[in-house]
């Protein structure tokens, strides 16, 4: 099954996607276009799954309304923790330059979400 990962931000939404047992970054797209993004990148990808970063800080009530706009899309949506998830991006990306990190830090932050979920998913399902 095809999932999305989700790292929510006021500006930009990162996404990545798991067509197998890997979570991988896809893109970045901005907060204010994301519903038609994310059902132009469901419909494409034949995505089955949301999971979605959320955190205890303000954004957390701002998440929840965006799992209510796309709850047309009839898609069960996993909330996965996200804390350090940023920071553990900005560290993967260390090699990169400035430029490039900024670009990549939130699809990878959607990818160590995605990630994470997949991994708990698999450890529950062999327990």
């Amino acid at each position: 099954m095809n999932y999305l990962g989700l790292d929510y931000g006021a500006k930009h939404i990162g996404v990545a996607i798991a067509t197998g047992p890997l979570a991988e970054p896809l893109t970045t797209i901005p907060t204010d276009k994301s519903i038609h993004l994310i059902k132009s990148l469901v419909d494409k990808h034949a995505i089955r799954g949301l999971v979605i970063g959320v955190s205890e800080d303000s954004a957390h009530p701002t998440v929840h309304e965006l799992v209510r706009q796309l709850s047309f899309l009839k898609l069960p949506v996993y909330l996965v923790d996200e804390t350090l998830t940023s920071h553990d991006a900005r560290q993967a990306l260390l090699h990169t330059t400035p430029s490039r990190r900024k670009d990549l830090e939130h699809a990878v932050s959607a990818a160590l979400i995605l990630q994470s979920w997949l991994d708990s998913r698999r450890h529950s399902a062999e327990t």
